[in-house]
């Protein structure tokens, strides 16, 4: 049977004022010793309840709450007359009366949001109207004690299990969707009207990434969704929109707006970007308290994002390393596997005599070098090949990896026309004055590169401490052996390339014109190496 609570009247006698407030005195101080103590709920119960009860002169006394873990639980103390008291809690709140007793319930809330029931049970039937009135304000003075202590583990526990779940989004090994996701789960537990990252390019610091939100939703981002004024901001200001409070950012968005920069603990030189959030009503401390943890975190995922980025660009062009990480599991690209392969070997002509007779300080010959390099490079990857590496001046390409989607045809035209640029950037640069001056220097007719052409099969992928994008196959030797018999300006092809490209139906490729085949045996290749020369 319950019963409705009955009224306390508006007038307390002296002594029991008194006895509330000796109450809640005994209360508070019960639950400021748990809390000094940093003790668990199933601890704080422990503490206060065998105190509480002698006070309040019942039987029993349990509270229904979500512990630490967010799990509901009931604690009690007492005789509840082997009745689980957690089933006594469900109820409805007010009196009740049980076989085992009395019980009195009232539920704890903080500002209307419930955190859980508070119950007393006292022995034997309810008694007069006064009595219970009496019950009723004691059980409210503990309650009101009770609830904020509550309120504060409960917030608490929220706050960790949300940044779990961010922590967890932003593992995701595709860096936008963990972050959408971390965005969106943050904007269902608190007010997130506005919500901007701006963050470097890892490979190109100078260049800014952007991604917005409208209520968790993304909204612009600065790859296929721009937003106008932003990227006229980017623009304008570039990376000094990173450093310190920029008000032009503010001026940007409605309401008021808070920043938090991203900077990494490893290396706090340059930010690694921001955020910036905007609302009309401002944000809570609680809302502030968590986007400052997001921004830690967030740091951290950059940097690691960041570091993988520059990782691979060594090896792959932009577009390539975008395509790989947005696949969850794009080390599956990376990992060694055998296919046949274009191959590319580029060497400078006469670079011995070069480095001997045209320069006078090595510094000089690392500039030259990183600029012939980084054009080679530069024409590798627009034909859609990987740079494998350098061994010395000779800059080696292949074609195919990592997604290996072309066929051998495809392959055979990118490493050809990739060739062939290398050779027309090379004798341009013959025209400049500083070259010109050391091709006389040294008595060369002009700049110019030796090239070896292959398709062969060959195991590629990350290899070694370093993990550094590779081939390795007979092909390769092949490729290099070729290389080395290439004249000035020349381009030798394998007959396997040779084959290959009777199947195109490019007119680049229909255009180019070849040697007779040539055989020519080489040191430490058992059969003499198959080929034809690539007519300039």
């Amino acid at each position: 049977m319950t019963l409705a609570p009955t009224s306390p009247p508006v007038e307390l006698s002296l002594e029991e004022y008194r006895f509330l407030r000796q109450l809640g005195r005994v209360t508070d101080d019960l639950l400021e010793e748990s809390l000094r103590e940093r003790e668990t709920l199933t601890q704080c119960f422990r503490r206060c309840f065998p105190t509480l009860l002698q006070h309040l002169g019942a039987r029993g006394i349990a509270v229904t709450t979500r512990d630490e873990e967010l799990v509901e639980q009931t604690w009690s103390e007492g005789d509840w007359g082997g009745v689980f008291a957690g089933g006594l809690l469900a109820g409805p709140t007010g009196l009740s009366v049980h076989d085992t007793g009395t019980l009195l319930t009232q539920t704890l809330d903080v500002a209307g949001s419930p955190v859980g029931t508070l119950g007393v049970l006292y022995a034997g039937p309810p008694g007069d109207a006064g009595v219970t009135a009496k019950r009723l304000r004691a059980l409210d003075v503990v309650a009101e004690e009770l609830d904020t202590v509550l309120m504060l583990v409960h917030t608490a526990s929220e706050k960790h299990q949300l940044i779990l779940q961010c922590n967890e989004h932003l593992a995701n090994p595709v860096f936008e969707a963990g972050m959408d996701h971390a965005v969106r789960t943050l904007a269902q537990r608190v007010r997130l009207p506005g919500f901007l990252l701006l963050y470097r390019d890892a490979v190109q610091p100078h260049v800014l990434h952007y991604r917005t939100y409208r209520h968790g939703q993304l909204e612009y981002e600065s790859g296929e969704q721009p937003s106008a004024p932003l990227e006229s901001l980017v623009h304008q200001h570039g990376t000094r929109l990173l450093h310190g409070d920029a008000g032009v950012l503010k001026r940007l968005f409605d309401g008021r707006t808070t920043e938090a920069v991203l900077i990494s603990a490893a290396t706090r030189s340059e930010p690694l970007g921001k955020i910036v959030v905007w609302s009309n009503e401002g944000f809570s401390a609680y809302a502030m308290d968590l986007i400052r943890v997001l921004a830690s975190t967030l740091s951290q995922r950059l940097l690691d994002y960041n570091r993988e980025r520059i990782h691979l660009s060594q090896f792959f062009p932009t577009g390539a390393i975008d395509a790989l990480l947005e696949d969850p599991d794009y080390a599956r690209h990376l990992r060694a596997q055998e296919q046949e392969v274009g191959i590319l070997f580029a060497d400078i002509n006469g670079f011995t005599r070069i480095c001997e007779q045209g320069f006078d300080s090595p510094r000089s010959i690392g500039r030259f070098v990183d600029e012939w390099s980084a054009r080679a490079v530069d024409c590798i990857w627009a034909h859609g090949g990987v740079f494998d590496k350098m061994v010395g001046d000779c800059v080696i390409g292949l074609f195919g990896p990592p997604f290996f989607q072309t066929d051998r045809v495809r392959r055979a035209e990118a490493a050809v026309r990739a060739a062939q640029d290398i050779q027309a950037f090379t004798a341009e640069l013959s025209a400049r004055e500083e070259v010109a001056a050391l091709c006389r220097r040294v008595k060369l007719p002009g700049l110019g590169v030796a090239v070896g052409v292959n398709l062969a099969t060959a195991n590629c992928g990350l290899f070694g401490p370093n993990r550094n994008y590779t081939a390795f196959s007979s092909g390769m030797n092949q490729a290099a052996r070729l290389q080395s018999l290439a004249g000035f300006r020349e381009t030798l092809v394998m007959e396997s390339v040779h084959e290959a490209l009777k199947q195109s139906q490019e007119p680049f490729v229909r255009k180019l014109q070849f040697g007779p085949l040539m055989e020519t045996p080489v040191k430490n290749v058992a059969q003499p190496l198959r080929h034809y020369q690539l007519s300039p």
